[in-house]
């Protein structure tokens, strides 16, 4: 028994659950008298006074799991891993969810649980664990439509923008950094306010970073890109974390009025929109990943689609940046590493240390002013500013001094200096290998020299200034 996988105990638990609830526990007057306190309960719950309870989570768990004989070493206190404590609070969590376990009182006090009914009996399960032993996994239905229904989201059901993209990464991130619930509510909760925290640092970087379209529309912009531009215009930025909090937090609650509004005012635009999923030629709603309360301003995640979003995360994080990126190649057309864009909200600049040295073995002169590079203050510039073009590829990269690379900064030259890069490029290629096999990747059907010509013209076009140079 002890080598059996503990997942494939799962399916028993909810049966072994319910008859820990009704066989075993004191009730609430014994666990008040042992413990000389009072357990407030509303009035309701107060005929239940009598009814067995289990006041202590852990203690539930490891009489669960003597009744389902299982070893020690899955739940003691040598275990290398919590596996069996989650899978229990899962299935704790979706009995609850059902009506079938009833917390002692109605604000939800964790970890005192009782059935719903005092007159439910339940049997001890029938079945031994040493059945399932030799039998194969039970086949995860309830897994397999819920993915369906994710994968439907993301490909076929309407969107205007990509709201429903990053709506999804945010319950995926909620999932992946939020502990199993322990019995309690508040891993499922999702506030507006937090959502509208991720919708800024996605948007902010795509804004502001790399200044990538969101939609179709030529008259109107999404209300997520408005509040950034409301707080943050006026040129570029250094990093999202450099920026001030007093701004950080303007941004935050203009798109959680804008975006997580209520949706009876039209102003909730995504969270309702989510889970309508096509269905033939009409979007239907499907609540099979949360509840939502406008109210409250939250979202209610079942615990069911917690559990799928925990346990599956990395692949499904990865299916809502292709799509993701999928969308957007079709409004931004030719702009580069869409999802590295996306994913890599902080990537930075590699060393160039390599490249100043190879370069400077063929010239000693800045690529502007045409001046003598001194030993101290010799840079290594990205011709295409590295926010657009985000990588160090050879064929973009020149040495500047020191004033001119700071005059250039995140801008892009003159147009007549791509005419001077493809002559450089030209020049070179055949004496530094490094940067022939640079040449080489871009070297399309069109030519590189035209590729360089159609990243100069997308870069001015996606809003990066010009400043003339030297």
């Amino acid at each position: 028994m002890d080598d059996v996988p503990i997942a494939r105990f799962r399916r028993h638990v909810p049966d072994f659950l319910k008859y820990a609830l009704s066989h075993g526990g004191r009730s609430i007057a014994q666990v008040e008298q042992d413990s000389a306190r009072q357990i407030p309960g509303d009035g309701p719950q107060l005929r239940y006074r009598d009814m067995q309870v289990w006041h202590r989570r852990t203690h539930l768990i490891e009489h669960l799991a003597q009744e389902m004989k299982i070893s020690a070493r899955y739940w003691g206190p040598g275990r290398k891993s919590a596996d069996f404590y989650n899978i229990v609070d899962q299935e704790i969590a979706k009995l609850r969810n059902k009506g079938v376990i009833v917390d002692w009182n109605g604000a939800g006090r964790a970890g005192i649980f009782r059935l719903a009914s005092q007159d439910q009996a339940v049997a001890r399960p029938a079945m031994g664990l040493g059945d399932a032993q030799h039998a194969p996994p039970a086949h995860d239905a309830e897994g397999d439509a819920l993915k369906r229904t994710f994968i439907s989201i993301l490909t076929k059901g309407r969107k205007d923008n990509t709201y429903k993209f990053a709506l999804a990464r945010a319950l995926l991130e909620h999932c992946r950094d939020t502990p199993y619930g322990g019995g309690g509510s508040s891993a499922y909760n999702v506030p507006y306010s937090w959502l509208a925290g991720r919708f800024l640092e996605y948007y902010w970087h795509q804004e502001c970073r790399f200044r990538i379209k969101q939609d179709f529309k030529t008259k109107s912009t999404p209300k997520v890109i408005q509040a950034i531009r409301g707080v943050f215009a006026g040129g570029r930025h250094a990093g999202f974390d450099r920026v001030d909090e007093d701004s950080k937090e303007r941004a935050r609650q203009k798109i959680l009025k804008t975006v997580f509004g209520h949706a009876k005012s039209k102003t909730s635009l995504v969270v309702p929109k989510f889970q309508k999923v096509m269905s033939g030629n009409y979007a239907q709603e499907k609540k099979v990943f949360y509840d939502y309360d406008d109210d409250s301003k939250m979202i209610r995640l079942r615990p069911e689609a917690f559990e799928f979003f925990k346990n599956n995360n990395g692949i499904l994080s990865m299916a809502v940046l292709a799509e993701w990126a999928k969308f957007l190649e079709r409004i931004n057309g030719s702009l580069p590493r869409l999802v590295a864009k996306i994913e890599q909200d902080e990537a930075k600049k590699g060393s160039l240390a390599e490249f100043k040295k190879t370069y400077l073995a063929h010239t000693d002169h800045c690529f502007y002013c045409r001046g003598r590079l001194e030993d101290r203050h010799i840079h290594v510039d990205h011709f295409l500013p590295w926010s657009y073009i985000f990588e160090d590829e050879a064929w973009n990269l020149v040495l500047a001094c020191q004033q001119c690379n700071l005059k250039k900064s995140d801008s892009l030259p003159q147009e007549d200096w791509q005419h001077e890069l493809i002559r450089r490029n030209s020049k070179y290629r055949g004496r530094i290998p490094v940067l022939e096999r640079s040449i080489r990747i871009i070297d399309t059907r069109l030519g590189w020299k035209r590729e360089i010509q159609n990243h100069y013209t997308n870069c001015y076009e996606y809003g990066f200034g010009v400043v003339k140079m030297p």
